[in-house]
């Protein structure tokens, strides 16, 4: 492609065109987010259409379930439509229902004008058919009624799978299960965690705030935290440039405290791709603790010693290793933050719901406490273990945890009220935060003393 043709594409594609290609181009092959950036630096959008675009992907799929009930009420009989076809209807249909700002007329004409571009006259006029019907008879649409089919329900209304719907009901009311899933729907906010080792939090809320960003809130995060809006992408950001900030949730720098490392000490974090929690570690110890970030992945792990290097931690040592079977030892703080399914970050992993299945919940817990009781014998005896997940199921968690303390007999849970807010303490003294409850990402962490 020429440079002129190529300049050209970049100025025609518009948010819902790029926002089209990735709900076409994603399932099965990529993980949709990544497929966004990579489209996104092809066409290089200004700022609004890349936020945009970046809304429209991460609603329609979080919203598939509802957006697919709509549609197949709305259309008189069975029809097989293309994927173009039927991701023109989520993506028009999201906007109506959802965006507030878009009107409504522009979201139906838009969709049925990429009908036209993706398909024939006759997908067209379906196109135009379905929305201007939704239109007409938004208040007619009918849903699975809640005290009937709460799992029903739930995953029509709130889009989440049924078999998710139906687990968390086990543990949960049914309120606390629609707010759980709501909570899941929402747009979260961009986390920064301040490198205190450059900047402090002031300096950092000036400088987004003069850059045109919205400061939200420090969530838990305490004075090296901060929640922002209005930031696309971060990256390009001056404080991110300059290594005064890392992209990380609230919830997972208290993982960091939860393991609280001392100068002095050799520090190993053996899952560590991308790098927040490595990173945040060697800060909490002042730059003056030997931190080895290890993963399995040399590929990301160069991404954790690209994010060290931008934050100015020029003292970090890195290795790629097996957690199953690392290939150093002798530590007085381990951490590790365990492979696990996700379904606590559901609000920022758009499709995983729809990805996951029950038995994966089983897989993993299986390989987690593989993992951590191999992981044990690194740390030296009177040291420090933190084990934590992004998931909110017990069995990848508590379970795990009491699992490998049950087999080897030299393990003892550590109370962690006095690094985390006491309302983050979960069952014997370890941090679960939920979503709908703490506002932030679900993180399960237990600190354990090596006896």
């Amino acid at each position: 492609m020429s440079a002129a043709n190529q300049v050209r594409r970049r100025v025609t594609a518009s948010a819902r065109e790029i926002a089209l290609r990735v709900l076409v181009e994603y399932p099965g092959r990529v993980k949709p987010d990544e497929l966004l950036e990579r489209i996104l630096r092809e066409h290089d959008p200004e700022r609004r259409e890349r936020a945009l675009a970046t809304h429209l992907v991460s609603g329609t799929i979080k919203w598939r379930n509802r957006l697919d009930h709509v549609i197949k009420q709305l259309s008189r009989k069975k029809r097989v439509v293309s994927p173009e076809i039927l991701n023109i209807l989520r993506l028009s249909l999201y906007q109506v229902m959802f965006l507030d700002k878009v009107p409504e007329y522009g979201a139906t004409n838009e969709g049925v004008k990429l009908a036209k571009k993706h398909g024939d006259r006759h997908q067209a006029n379906y196109v135009n058919a379905i929305l201007r019907a939704y239109l007409r008879n938004r208040e007619g649409i009918s849903f699975p009624d809640l005290k009937k089919d709460p799992v029903k329900h739930i995953s029509v209304m709130y889009s989440h799978p049924p078999w998710l719907v139906k687990r968390w009901l086990k543990r949960f009311t049914v309120e606390e299960v629609a707010k759980l899933a709501e909570a899941n729907n929402r747009i979260p906010p961009i986390g920064l965690r301040v490198n205190r080792l450059r900047a402090g939090l002031e300096e950092v809320e000036a400088a987004l705030t003069g850059g045109g960003a919205e400061i939200i809130s420090s969530g838990f995060g305490g004075a090296d935290h901060v929640y922002v809006k209005g930031v696309s992408p971060v990256e390009k950001t001056p404080v991110h440039r300059e290594g005064l900030v890392q992209v990380q949730d609230a919830s997972s720098t208290q993982v960091g405290r939860i393991l609280s490392p001392m100068e002095g000490s050799r520090v190993i974090d053996l899952c560590s791709a991308p790098g927040g929690k490595a990173t945040h570690l060697y800060e909490i110890a002042g730059g003056k603790a030997t931190v080895l970030a290890s993963d399995a992945s040399y590929r990301r792990l160069l991404l954790v010693r690209k994010n060290a290097r931008r934050l100015g931690h020029e003292n970090m040592v890195f290795a790629a290793s097996d957690g199953m079977q690392p290939a150093f030892g002798d530590a007085d703080f381990l951490l590790i933050d365990a492979p696990c399914t996700g379904l606590g970050v559901l609000a920022r992993r758009w499709d995983l719901r729809w990805n996951k299945r029950e038995q994966d919940i089983h897989r993993m817990a299986a390989y987690q406490k593989q993992l951590l009781s191999a992981a044990i014998g690194i740390v030296k005896k009177g040291g420090v273990v933190v084990y934590s997940t992004c998931s909110i199921e017990p069995e990848e968690n508590e379970q795990v945890v009491e699992a490998v303390m049950a087999e080897r007999g030299d393990l003892e849970l550590s109370d962690i009220g006095r690094f985390v807010d006491p309302s983050l303490v979960y069952k014997d003294g370890m941090m679960q935060t939920i979503p709908h409850v703490h506002g932030v990402d679900g993180i399960f962490a237990a600190r354990l003393e090596r006896k």
